[in-house]
Parts: C-alpha cells; structure tokens; sequence
C-alpha cells in the first residue's frame, strides 16, 4: 500500500488596516483557521507610529468614512478612509509580489475598493453581505459598529441585503480597556429595544456585530445579555473565515 498523500498546505496573509500582530486574534484562531492553513500578519500602519497616525491619517470633521483599528500595543486609532487607502494598497500589492500567498484576508469590513493583485483578496464585507443573502435571508438586524459616525453607515449598508430590515444600531469599540464594558452597553441597549423602542425583536433577528475587531468573547457576551430577546449574534471574522476555507477547497 502506497503512503497517503499528505493534504496541501495553504498560506494566508492577514493584512490589518492597523499594526501587525493582531493579537486580539490569538485566542479566536484555533477555531476560525481552516484546516492545513498557515498564516503570516502584515498591517498597513506598520511602519508608523502612533504620532504619525495622529497626524496625517486622523478623521477630520468632514470625513466621509471613518475606519477604526488598533496599534501593535492595542491602542485603538480612528482613520479617514480616503487617507489609509494608498498605505491599505501598497501594503497588499507588496504582500502579493512578494510573499506570494495563496490569498489575502483584509481585516476591515468597511468599503475598500478592490485590488488587482495574483492573488485572491477576500474581503469581508462581500463575505458577509454573501452570508445575508445566501443563509440569513430576510433577518432583522441590530447592528454594532465601533464608532458612532459608522453606526448610519452600518444601517445604509446592510439594510435590503438578503432581505434583511435593519432595526436600529449602536456602537461600542472593540479595541482597549473600555471595550468590555461598552460591549455589555451595547448589549443592554439592543436588550432593553422592545421596551424602551418598541421594537418588536422576537423571531429571526439577529445582532450583527460589523467590525473585524470584535472577538468571539465580544460575542458570547453580546450573547449573554440578550439571550431572549434576539436568535442570534454573529461577529464576521466566523463568517469571513469560512469563506477562506471555502476559497482554500477545506470544509470547515
């Protein structure tokens, strides 16, 4: 009997619009890498500090599209969309040509345009909007974002997709010390919706948490509070994993 073969490796670059490591992701990765999957970290803020950030990338008032991440130390860092692009697409096409992974996970649900690389480049937020309109159809969503000027955003954006109503959202950050408690706030708040609202929750609602920061802990917190007034919370780095599994031929 010939030896088995030995199942193809894949690698995969986790590129963050913020600083590399991400090790808000450590704990999570066990359960979301796709089998036979390796994995290296790049971030577009790699190369600057937290002063430079502040300086040229920081939102003004009139920004059109705020971008939130988080420093190598964790520090959480507010950006003008328009301002990181060039740093998010170098860093990419740098990735691509020269590391040369078999694809390429953008840590950012917010709107990114696409980038014409060898590689394949999952985004999440097509990953997710496919999740809305391929499982989750016609939901009614509670969203969570984690700066109050993309809570509007979050709503425009998912509203319609697969059907789904949005109800309402909110925001809490998921970067930093203040994280747990603004989560739990978050929470209470999408709790406390058919009293305080009127909204009525109960049935095939689901509190989308539109950030690649938010953490799977994020979510069983978020689940623990409003257990009884929503079915379901979903974080998309679970959904956006299982689209490079799929992508990577591996059933996860």
């Amino acid at each position: 009997m010939s030896p088995s073969t030995p199942p193809k490796t894949h690698s995969l670059a986790l590129i963050t619009i913020g600083q590399s490591p991400r090790h808000d992701y450590t704990a999570d990765l066990p359960s979301l890498l796709p089998p036979h999957t390796t994995l290296t970290q790049y971030g577009a803020l790699d190369r600057l500090t937290l002063s430079d950030v502040q300086a040229h990338l920081w939102p003004s008032a009139d920004t059109k599209q705020v971008l939130v991440s988080r420093m190598r130390d964790g520090t959480e860092v507010k950006m003008g969309a328009e301002k990181l692009e060039p740093l998010i697409k170098e860093c990419v096409q740098r990735v691509a040509s020269q590391e040369k992974p078999d694809a390429i996970l953008l840590l950012c649900t917010g709107n990114l345009p696409s980038y014409d690389v060898s590689v394949p480049v999952v985004g999440p937020q097509d990953a997710v909007r496919q999740y809305f309109e391929e499982e989750k159809k016609d939901m009614k969503l509670v969203t969570i974002s984690p700066e109050k000027r993309q809570v509007a955003p979050a709503k425009a954006r998912w509203d319609g997709v697969g059907g789904s109503v949005v109800l309402g959202g909110t925001m809490a950050t998921p970067y930093g010390e203040g994280s747990p408690a603004e989560v739990e706030a978050a929470a209470e708040w999408v709790a406390s919706l058919p009293e305080t609202k009127g909204v009525h929750t109960k049935g095939n609602t689901l509190v989308y948490m539109d950030c690649m920061g938010y953490t799977l802990e994020h979510k069983r917190l978020v689940e623990k509070i409003t257990k009884g007034t929503v079915d379901e919370v979903v974080v998309p780095r679970e959904v956006v994993f299982r689209a490079v599994g799929r992508l990577f031929g591996e059933n996860m």
